[in-house]
């Protein structure tokens, strides 16, 4: 399979949650992040083209043991079931400037709001 993204996936494994409804946030785990995309992993299933508010706990690319909090939005293009769990495909918007660097180590290229 030809690996399309225009900048290379980065596989790796944070915490997150997400904001679903008024109140009711659930747990999640990014999986892996390319440029402005990620995809994480979750018990509840995202609506494709709905825009959530979410949070990720993103370690330092020296040093694992210090981790930014990282809130933004993200937009879900796609979720799947696998196995009792959803993946979800997410475009990342409303980066904090503060966070673009951060994330676009991890990523491959500067993400940006």
């Amino acid at each position: 399979m030809i690996d399309s993204r225009s900048s290379p996936r980065s596989n790796v494994s944070w915490r997150a949650a997400i904001l679903v409804s008024a109140g009711n946030i659930v747990p999640a785990k990014i999986l892996n992040i390319a440029g402005m995309g990620i995809q994480l992993q979750c018990a509840h299933r995202l609506v494709d083209g709905q825009v959530y508010q979410m949070m990720m706990e993103v370690p330092g690319p020296r040093d694992a043991s210090v981790r930014a909090q990282v809130v933004c939005k993200a937009s879900c293009n796609y979720t799947i079931l696998s196995g009792s769990e959803y993946r979800a495909g997410m475009k990342l918007t409303e980066v904090p400037a503060e966070h673009q660097g951060l994330l676009g180590n991890w990523g491959g290229r500067a993400v940006t709001s």
